[in-house]
């Protein structure tokens, strides 16, 4: 894990005095950094940013960023379209995903989910998580979280390589270079109809041998996907 890393949204200049609140100063206090410590700040825009702690009270941690580097952004995008999954499940493949690369999760009810929508409070636990993994994970740029209409509401598909799991599919995934964007069912798989959708626009293919649950199959399609 890379060390006294935390999260703020601001754009991060050299010089620049910022200051954590809420998490993110719960989290340093956890960790004990001390009045004197330089720390790591992370934004999820590409940039990681060094900081001196100069203040820390009850409410906020006032620090000035000593030294600021640009990352580049992401080659090709990586979007995992997953359909909606129980709670326990969505969580794990939105932490782990973005562990995985994801550069975007496209959220979308499917018609066998449980779960037809999600809350404000659901969304903001989604991103959450992709700030707490991308902490944890040492990137530097946010997945973005969309929440999408049934697959039979989309006006358009996206322009790039498009897959969609289907284990009875004789053929293997085979990663491509490019844009990617990965279609995963919920823990009941594809409704028929949306198989016959899904064949039109984007292609099936088989992820493993064995019959994996949605929210492995979602996580195993990201981990292939990096090694094109």
């Amino acid at each position: 894990m890379p060390e006294n890393r935390f999260f703020l949204e601001d754009a991060f200049e050299k010089g620049l005095t910022v200051y954590l609140k809420g998490d993110e100063l719960r989290h340093l206090r956890v960790m004990r950094r001390e009045i004197g410590e330089t720390i790591e700040l992370v934004n999820g825009k590409n940039q990681l940013g060094h900081a001196l702690l100069t203040h820390l009270d009850k409410e906020t941690a006032t620090l000035t960023l000593s030294n600021v580097i640009d990352a580049p952004p992401p080659e090709r995008q990586l979007i995992l379209a997953q359909a909606l999954l129980k709670p326990k499940n969505l969580d794990l493949v939105i932490e782990k995903g973005t562990e995985l690369g994801a550069t975007a999760f496209w959220l979308f009810p499917g018609q066998k989910s449980e779960k037809k929508g999600l809350s404000p409070t659901q969304i903001q636990r989604c991103r959450h998580l992709t700030i707490s993994a991308l902490k944890q994970c040492g990137r530097l740029d946010l997945p973005d979280i969309r929440i999408m209409p049934l697959l039979a509401d989309w006006e358009e598909f996206p322009p790039g390589n498009r897959f969609f799991g289907d284990r009875h599919s004789e053929e293997s995934f085979r990663p491509p270079k490019g844009n990617t964007i990965l279609f995963v069912g919920p823990e009941k798989g594809f409704s028929s109809e949306e198989k016959k959708l899904l064949s039109h626009h984007t292609q099936g293919v088989r992820i493993h041998s064995y019959v994996l649950r949605a929210e492995t199959a979602a996580l195993c399609f990201l981990a292939l996907a990096n090694f094109p």
